[in-house]
């Protein structure tokens, strides 16, 4: 049982810990103000953003576009939990990398570390040299993840001084999370020679950081660690299934669209399948789109107390919709877009309301660029 709670630590960025460990708070836009804020909000857009038709009784395009990168913003501001504010970072970098990065900026001093790793991640892969300042202040930051986020900014804008500290980081250091920070680190580096570091870490008693290091080798082009995701994708149980199939599809590698789809088919699994199912989008493959769009409302968890004691009701839907929502912007289908705006409109929980309104800016910007921002290479 303590193996599949460090490995439910490592699904999908956008979910986070279980519900019970922290509590929701309002939504993200306080629904009195939602209406107006769809028609008066003037936001910046992602680059290179084309519209698409969609059903009718939607709102205009633009409109629908503000609504949703509104949310996004607010949830970098969003007070009661530092979770939500992180996955708006990572959100905003993906769809809206040149407007939205004054926002990111902020995010800078928060008083939370996992929000300032976030930001230093997000304007690493940026490249925003408007921040290059503040990040260097981080590197003697209080705490150990920050700092190794610290480095990886830098080294993404040309300063690679400090990128040897990173092994250490890796190698030595006493709190299992930052080496699994380092690994996530080394792997979105871009650097093919960290495979030969991030292997060193292979043996290691923490289950954690040999399958953030792996995900992180297959993120460099090892094929053994592809190999080896490819085996827990049809050998593990399901948190483990969906942790490799979310870290094959980053790959973006079109040799596993067999292993998506037989997923898809057959796993029993409800988040194995929806992983299956945006890992397919994210491709081009519509084949998910039903799963997705079946479980953008799904409310029917397990309530075994066995189950419920370590993940609540709550934490199973979220989880659930919030997967729903990212596949089906992935897939990107217009038709998606009347349950993603209710989503948004009628939020369940701000993970949820971030993921739909995620989705709603990456099927309304077409695919070329958001999958250009989804691996980490926006330049703009």
């Amino acid at each position: 049982m303590k193996e599949l709670q460090r490995v439910s630590k490592l699904r999908n960025r956008f979910f986070g810990a279980p519900a019970q460990r922290w509590r929701a708070g309002p939504t993200l836009i306080h629904k009195p103000m939602a209406r107006a804020m769809t028609i008066a909000v003037v936001l910046g857009g992602a680059a290179g953003c084309t519209s698409h038709p969609y059903p009718p009784g939607a709102p205009a395009t633009a409109q629908l576009k503000q609504r949703a990168l509104a949310s996004l913003k607010q949830g970098v501001r969003y007070k009661h939990v530092p979770l939500v504010r992180s996955q708006a970072i990572e959100a905003l970098r993906m769809v809206a990398p040149r407007r939205g990065r004054s926002w990111i900026r902020t995010a800078l001093h928060d008083e939370h570390p996992g929000v300032r790793f976030a930001a230093c991640l997000a304007l690493g892969e940026l490249k925003d040299a408007s921040s290059r300042n503040r990040i260097g202040e981080l590197l003697t930051d209080p705490d150990a993840s920050v700092q190794v986020a610290a480095i990886f900014a830098l080294h993404r804008m040309g300063d690679q001084s400090h990128t040897h500290r990173l092994a250490d980081y890796l190698l030595y250091h006493e709190d299992p999370a930052v080496r699994r920070n380092a690994a996530t680190v080394l792997g979105r580096l871009g650097e093919p020679g960290a495979i030969k570091l991030l292997a060193r870490v292979m043996n290691d008693r923490d289950e954690g950081l040999r399958l953030q290091a792996t995900e992180a080798m297959a993120r460099l082009g090892s094929e053994e660690a592809c190999q080896d995701l490819m085996f827990l994708a049809h050998a593990g149980l399901g948190a483990r299934e969906t942790f490799a199939l979310n870290a094959l599809g980053d790959t973006l590698d079109a040799r596993f669209v067999e292993t998506y789809r037989y997923k898809l088919k057959t796993a029993v699994h409800r988040e194995t399948r929806l992983a299956a199912a945006r890992a397919l989008g994210r491709l081009g493959i519509q084949d998910g789109y039903r799963v997705a769009l079946e479980n953008v409302t799904f409310g029917e968890p397990d309530r075994n107390p066995e189950v419920t004691k370590k993940d609540t009701p709550r934490s199973q839907i979220v989880r659930a919709r919030s997967m729903a929502a990212l596949a089906l912007g992935a897939i990107g289908n217009p038709a998606a877009l009347p349950r993603l705006v209710d989503a948004i409109e009628n939020p369940y929980d701000p993970r949820v309301e971030l993921a739909a309104a995620l989705a709603i800016v990456e099927i309304l910007c077409g695919d070329a660029e958001a999958r250009l921002n989804r691996k980490g290479g926006a330049q703009n």
